[in-house]
């Protein structure tokens, strides 16, 4: 399972103060997180790399509005067989790539149902670059 998160939403771009403890925290002081790419069912055939089922969150190109650097981390978790996705997911919750659900994300209930993360890589990027 493949998931991409920018670690560096403007918490100003999702809440008021009165909501601002239940953000999840982002790399920065008040930021918070995004779902770009939520993918799973992924194995190896030879040397091919096949996707077996559409994305629960599809992919979001990066796309920073300001000279603020976006931090955006790619997470491989190792995907046992039978894992089942969140419902809210699999109906389809991130599937929209505007949806206000993909900001906030977390990854603690994947890590919970499947393990820490087997590997990750990250890169940044602002408006800028």
């Amino acid at each position: 399972m493949i998931v991409m998160l920018d670690l560096n939403i403007p918490d100003s771009d999702v809440t008021t103060a009165n909501h601002y403890a239940t953000l999840v925290p982002g790399l920065a002081a008040n930021t918070t997180t995004r779902v770009h790419w939520w993918g799973g069912n992924f194995t190896l055939e030879g040397r091919t790399f096949v996707n077996s089922s559409d994305a629960l969150a599809p992919y979001t190109a990066p796309r920073p509005r300001d000279s603020t650097e976006h931090t955006y981390t790619i997470y491989l978790f190792d995907q046992p067989k039978g894992y089942v996705p969140p419902t809210a997911a699999v109906e389809g919750l991130y599937y929209d790539q505007t949806t206000a659900a993909r900001f906030n994300f977390t990854l603690a209930p994947i890590v919970a149902a499947v393990g820490e993360p087997v590997a990750a890589t990250y890169f940044v990027s602002s408006a800028t670059d």
